[in-house]
């Protein structure tokens, strides 16, 4: 997380709302958060909300 110019946010990541995708190109799946989701394991845009 960037904190130039404040304090570190507190933001509890378990309590954010993650969605589940598949990769249609490697096909893991994996949980992702916004709206340009990209696979950790290939980097490819190329995914799915399961």
């Amino acid at each position: 997380m960037c904190t130039v110019g404040g304090p570190i946010a507190d933001v509890d990541i378990k309590k954010l709302k993650t969605k589940k995708y598949r990769c249609l190109d490697c096909g893991n799946e994996f949980k992702g958060i916004g709206k340009k989701v990209i696979c950790p394991s290939c980097q490819s845009g190329n995914v799915e909300e399961v």
